[in-house]
């Protein structure tokens, strides 16, 4: 006969497949979500575009310019800077969780943030335990982001490749290329703290709370990277426009 012991393990097992399965469909639908924008952005920006290379085209701008300016300068990189905000917005999140204070009265003001806070943190016991099922919610949904974000800056970086670049600008991109990739790893590396922290018995507050700090300042140098991509792409259609290679 099996015992009440086994019985309750199989209970509480079975409980937590559920779980699991709960959030993962939950970051699926999610990753859906995210995804479908980028879609309907593509399909509508390769139609505007099929519509309008027999029409007019710029003085002086090349129809492969034309095509790198919508699809590669401005589509790509816009997605990448949505992904961006996306990865942000969960660090914050970890961050109001690992921060939360004891409710005084009725008090049912939620913490809304939009940006990382840069006060110091306090000792463990000012905060509230920490919801483990929350900030699994959290890390779960960033580690697809950041695949997501790797695979749009595989993509440009291939494009860019494949545009017969000039001697002079090969250098420049190649390292803003290499910067990116490096900057993702660290990016991944600290969701991998974050989650190791997490995975503890009894998580502390503050060391969650400086995890969520540090993916915010990963994102922060993603971002500036992109900004230089995003430069340097500009610099190099004006010259196109000009005729300087």
């Amino acid at each position: 006969m099996k015992s009440k012991e086994y019985d309750t393990t199989i209970y509480n097992n079975k409980s937590i497949t559920k779980t699991k399965l709960i959030l993962f469909a939950i970051i699926v639908s999610m990753l859906v979500a995210i995804m479908q924008p980028f879609a309907i952005a593509s399909d509508t920006k390769t139609m505007a575009t099929s519509q309008q290379s027999d029409v007019t085209k710029a003085p002086g701008v090349s129809e492969e310019n034309a095509k790198i300016s919508s699809d590669l300068a401005v589509e790509n990189m816009q997605d990448v800077a949505y992904v961006l905000q996306r990865i942000r917005e969960q660090a914050i999140n970890i961050y109001v969780e690992a921060t939360r204070k004891p409710v005084k009265g009725y008090d049912l003001n939620v913490v809304s943030l939009s940006k990382m806070p840069t006060n110091p943190l306090e000792s463990q016991s000012c905060y509230l335990p920490l919801r483990k099922a929350w900030l699994v919610f959290f890390i779960g949904t960033m580690e697809p982001l950041v695949q997501i974000l790797n695979e749009h800056v595989k993509h440009i970086d291939e494009k860019t490749k494949q545009r017969h670049l000039s001697s002079e600008c090969i250098p420049k991109w190649c390292a803003i290329a290499s910067d990116w990739k490096n900057s993702i790893k660290k990016l991944n590396n600290q969701l991998n703290i974050c989650a190791a922290f997490v995975n503890d018995d009894a998580p502390m507050n503050v060391e969650v709370a400086k995890s969520a700090k540090s993916i915010d300042e990963e994102v922060t140098e993603l971002d500036r990277i992109l900004h230089r991509a995003s430069k340097f792409w500009h610099d190099y259609l004006q010259k196109k426009k000009l005729g300087v290679n």
